[in-house]
């Protein structure tokens, strides 16, 4: 069973809402277009989150969450103002911040598994 990301992330979060659509152009400017597939919309969430990395701290917890879905392992994440769905988090970034804080940036990508 698959976990779920329930860590708070920096106010700010941006979402990006793609829809998966096919389209031809012709000479005379006509265009056909539709939809794609069953799962047509996905979501891309960008957040970033400032802690400190010692044991038991929120960003250490956060950090060791990706490290353990390894990047192609999906978890469960409710976006704002969305409802329950698979994501996976592929790389992530780490910068010091100074007096032993560190800020964690990090992007979800929803993904789609049969049931």
């Amino acid at each position: 069973m698959a976990e779920t990301f329930s860590f708070c992330t920096r106010v700010g979060a941006s979402g990006d809402i793609k829809q998966r659509t096919w389209e031809n152009e012709f000479g005379d400017g006509y265009v056909q277009s539709g939809g794609t597939g069953i799962n047509g919309k996905s979501q891309e969430w960008a957040h970033q989150a400032v802690g400190s990395l010692e044991a038991g701290q929120e960003l250490r917890l956060m950090r060791d969450f990706l490290d353990r879905h390894e990047g192609y392992k999906s978890f469960f994440w409710t976006p704002p103002g969305g409802t329950l769905g698979r994501y996976k988090s592929k790389d992530y970034k780490l910068d010091p911040q100074g007096a032993g804080l560190f800020k964690l940036s990090f992007t979800m990508k929803q993904v789609f598994t049969p049931y």
